[in-house]
């Protein structure tokens, strides 16, 4: 079964490509690369360059078998396997955040049998969002679902990196009072740099889209303001989707 979204792209051997991989792999569950493209904006092109952290995220868990994100624009799994962990049942109630929860309901019943596809033929090509508000109320939808991860440690690891990112905004405030603080800052936005090419320049290389890097230095500074809201918006799960508000 291989799953996509109505507003989606994809090159003449995506399915084929995804295919290919299973027969040569035998996964019970394929997460594949998505993309946004034909961006019209700064904005837009920012999302391109921090949508590349979350595919390169839920690869890089994958590849360590510890699967826990993936994207249902690009996700193929078999069905008996599907039907194996019950399907949906047990997160049927929620509107969104069908892809990840049956990934992770998979991963603990088949570890090491989960696999990210990374070849250009499979990616699918989707579009930003257009304004700020839809822009949050998409990640506010996504990060709704995070309440019903079971994997203790990856919560431990968000919340890590959440921390990290309000400990900047603290350190930036009592600078005001003892320029320490505003060196300490510096030390950390420039390791959260470092780190952030570092992870970031192969995964655009490999969407072609290298061109996009040097807005990191943009990116960044937004970025950290971007996960502290997310991080408490994730809490709530009310969000706006499709002209209509989700509880």
């Amino acid at each position: 079964m291989v799953a996509t979204d109505a507003d989606c792209r994809m090159g003449a051997q995506w399915l084929s490509s995804i295919v290919g991989y299973y027969e040569d792999n035998d996964m019970v569950m394929i997460s594949s690369p998505v993309t946004y493209f034909e961006e019209q904006s700064l904005f837009e092109r920012l999302q391109t360059l921090e949508f590349g952290y979350l595919i390169g995220i839920g690869a890089a868990f994958i590849g360590n078998n510890r699967a826990s994100n993936c994207n249902g624009a690009n996700l193929a799994y078999r069905k008996d396997t599907f039907y194996e962990v019950g399907g949906f049942k047990g997160i049927d109630d929620l509107a969104s955040g069908d892809d990840e929860l049956l990934l992770q309901k998979i991963a603990e019943r088949h570890p090491g049998k989960i696999g990210f596809l990374k070849l250009r033929e499979a990616v699918v090509y989707t579009y930003a969002k257009p304004t700020l508000q839809e822009f949050l109320q998409q990640r506010r939808r996504w990060a709704s679902k995070s309440t019903k991860y079971k994997d203790k440690k990856i919560v431990a690891l968000a919340i890590g990196i959440w921390l990290f990112n309000v400990s900047l905004v603290i350190n930036t405030c009592l600078g005001f009072y003892d320029s320490y603080f505003f060196k300490l800052v510096l030390i950390q936005f420039g390791l959260k740099h470092v780190f952030e090419t570092a992870f970031l320049y192969p995964i655009m290389s490999f969407f072609k889209r290298l061109a996009l890097v040097p807005l990191l230095i943009v990116l960044s500074p937004i970025h950290i303001l971007y996960f502290m809201y997310i991080g408490l918006a994730g809490t709530s799960s009310k969000y706006v989707w499709k002209g209509r508000l989700v509880k």
